[in-house]
């Protein structure tokens, strides 16, 4: 079949397949389940059919007349990273949640959204046009806030309203940018703005600004990441994973396209990722160290491993002809965080099927005889520290090698303070992995549940393997990834490759330093100054919960004041307006009433002024037929808005209830 073809299979497949599971789903659950799980093992396979011909080559298509610019689909290596990625971890997810799911209500709205949120993520990366891009990010942001609220108590239902919030906000701040680059560029197609980009003066400031806000929202990325330890924690497990695996890459994928390949890096762009990259890199590490819920402990240690990918795109715009080596382990490091992080949610996952209680002071030693989910948390645990023979050594070592090529290059001292930072930021990742797996697979607690039955089915197990597997197959060949990784750095328009020596002596010296001073946290502050009891009885305390809160105590203060003083000025000139315009409207009427001219009833014409005639019974008066039509135009086109605004209110409201109560 033509690659082109499949490539709009690709994207239909899951958009059409999402409404024939939920009408499957209405009358025959189990038979849901079948066609959801063949319908992206289909669409996973297909993408995996066309890896030679991207390999050779570039696919694309254009469809015109839709979405008024048209849909313009492209799939190179890099792009085929992402969609190749994403395929097989919903397809995996989707085998593990016919399990996750079965003691969950509203299953089959469940699964609308989820497969649309399916759609609408592979349609992000396919898009190379904004235009679709854009539209396809807020579709992926309406239809994945279901799956945040899908328990429907409290918790979720603040967490999603944080979570819209966020996301809505970001899809404005990116479209103001869109706009704003329309305007100076005339062109919303990707592969052309780097050509006219440079030409628009410093505006292009303020529009990176905007696209890079709205894409940090959905990256994680500070101070933007308040939805993130919120919304893992209150989503059901398979919903976390694709949150964390592959949503955060969506706005990894807008951040890293707008840099690079719109020709948007620039010195101080770059910087300004560079430090933001720093801040969530270290902050996220530093809060999860203090968190007690697996999930909220792995939601920040996304957030931590989203820094460390940021910083890799802000040193591929300060190193020039010398950013191979920061592209490299920027997409590895991609690779790798949608493999294990989604490994690590599916085994919380596995522990919340049975216990309901994800606190490690409520399941503390749970996971102790259950040798499976041990081995899989080891891996990803492992993979996210770096520790050699595990897939996240070799991207993290990629990074700091970019690191150390910036410092040699520039020097400075804020270059300096940067790599301990990374190398701080690790330490806080070994430190709060320990404290998670020690206390839930290791350490022996009074709750006496170790030796509660537990039956978990393939269904939940073999996807967790496959990804375990795949860990330590491209921790142990680093080259397989990389010869690919060399592909997709063609976009880029880099050829050069690297010394492909990973484990050497000086490499694994660095991991283990990092490794060695996280152990040094954990065993000095986490059990000396978190961890309290004695013996059998244990628990941690979350001293974090007291301090100083973005979002409560900066973002929700100042916005209410914003609002508060921009519904006083909205109120005013809404008066104003309506007086105006009630003012216009009483002066038309007058201007209508006063006759501009008169005939007699009679064919008799006269040219003599009203105020001469004698008997006005005489006379028939006329108006001007123009001043007549438009201000009957007028009032036409005013009530028309009026109730367009209305009725559109009406729609929306009903959709949310719809939304949240089917």
């Amino acid at each position: 079949m033509n690659p082109q073809i499949i490539l709009v299979f690709i994207i239909l497949i899951p958009l059409i397949g999402s409404f024939i599971s939920f009408i499957i789903g209405i009358k025959d659950e189990k038979a849901r389940s079948v066609f959801n799980i063949t319908m992206t093992g289909a669409n996973f396979f297909i993408i995996t059919s066309l890896y030679f011909n991207v390999m050779n080559g570039t696919v694309d298509i254009f469809i015109p007349n839709i979405m008024g610019t048209g849909l313009f689909l492209k799939l190179d290596m890099f792009r085929y990273i992402f969609v190749w990625l994403t395929s097989l971890i919903w397809f995996l997810i989707t085998i593990y949640s016919t399990q996750y799911l079965l003691s969950y209500k509203n299953r089959n709205r469940y699964y609308l959204f989820f497969m649309t949120t399916y759609w609408s993520t592979l349609g992000i990366f396919l898009s190379n046009n904004l235009i679709n891009l854009f539209t396809f990010f807020e579709i992926m942001s309406l239809s994945s806030y279901p799956l945040i609220i899908h328990d429907e108590d409290k918790y979720s239902h603040d967490a999603g309203k944080t979570y819209l919030i966020m996301a809505v906000s970001g899809g404005l701040v990116l479209l103001m940018g869109l706009f704003l680059l329309y305007d100076f560029t005339q062109t919303l197609d990707i592969d052309k703005i780097k050509y006219v980009i440079q030409d628009i003066g410093n505006i292009k400031y303020a529009i990176a600004g905007l696209i890079i806000a709205g894409f940090g929202v959905k990256a994680g990325m500070y101070p933007l990441h308040l939805w993130l330890p919120k919304a893992h924690p209150a989503s059901p497990a398979p919903a976390s994973a694709i949150l964390s695996g592959v949503l955060l890459k969506t706005g990894i994928f807008g951040i890293l396209v707008t840099s690079e390949i719109m020709g948007f890096s620039d010195i101080y762009i770059s910087n300004t990722l560079i430090v933001l990259g720093f801040i969530t890199m270290f902050l996220g590490g530093f809060l999860a160290m203090y968190q007690r819920n697996i999930k909220r402990i792995l939601a920040y240690s996304s957030m931590s491993q989203m820094g460390y990918i940021i910083v890799g795109i802000g040193l591929m715009g300060i190193l020039h002809e010398h950013k191979a080596i920061a592209l490299y382990g920027t997409i590895y490091h991609i690779i790798n965080h949608m493999i294990f992080k989604v490994l690590l949610f599916m085994s919380a996952g596995v522990i919340y099927m049975k216990l309901h209680e994800l606190s490690i002071n409520g399941i503390g030693g749970f996971g102790r005889k259950r040798k499976t989910l041990k081995i899989c948390f080891f891996i990803g645990s492992c993979a996210i520290m770096g520790v050699p023979g595990f897939n996240g050594f070799i991207s993290k070592n990629l990074l700091h090698h970019a690191l150390a090529e910036a410092v040699h290059l520039y020097g400075g001292i804020w270059l300096y303070i940067g790599e301990l930072i990374f190398v701080i930021s690790s330490a806080f990742t070994t430190a709060y992995l320990l404290k998670l797996f020690i206390a839930v697979f290791v350490e022996k607690s009074d709750h006496d549940i170790e030796n509660i039955k537990m039956k978990v089915t393939g269904r939940a197990l073999i996807p967790m393997t496959i990804l375990a597997a795949m860990i330590i197959f491209i921790g142990l060949n680093p080259n397989f990834t990389m010869n690919i990784i060399y592909k997709a750095a063609e976009s880029f328009y880099i050829y050069d490759k690297i010394d492909t020596h990973f484990y050497n002596l000086e490499n694994i010296k660095s991991s283990l330093l990092s490794i060695s001073l996280g152990t040094l946290i954990y065993v000095f502050f986490i059990r000396r100054v978190l961890k309290k009891g004695s013996g059998e009885n244990w628990w941690y305390e979350n001293t974090a919960l007291n301090w100083f809160s973005l979002e409560n105590d900066l973002f929700i203060p100042i916005f209410t004041v914003i609002f508060k003083i921009s519904s006083v000025v909205l109120k005013f000139c809404d008066v104003g307006l309506l007086k105006l315009i009630t003012l216009i409207s009483n002066c038309m009427n007058s201007l209508l009433k006063m006759p501009l001219y008169y005939k007699r009833k009679s064919k008799a014409l006269f040219s003599r002024k009203v105020n001469i005639i004698n008997d006005i019974n005489d006379y028939t008066f006329e108006y001007p037929t123009d001043i007549t039509y438009e201000a009957k135009k007028a009032r036409y086109k005013m009530n028309s808005i009026t109730y367009s605004i209305y009725i559109f209110g009406v729609v929306l409201v009903l959709c949310l209830v719809v939304l949240l109560y089917s």
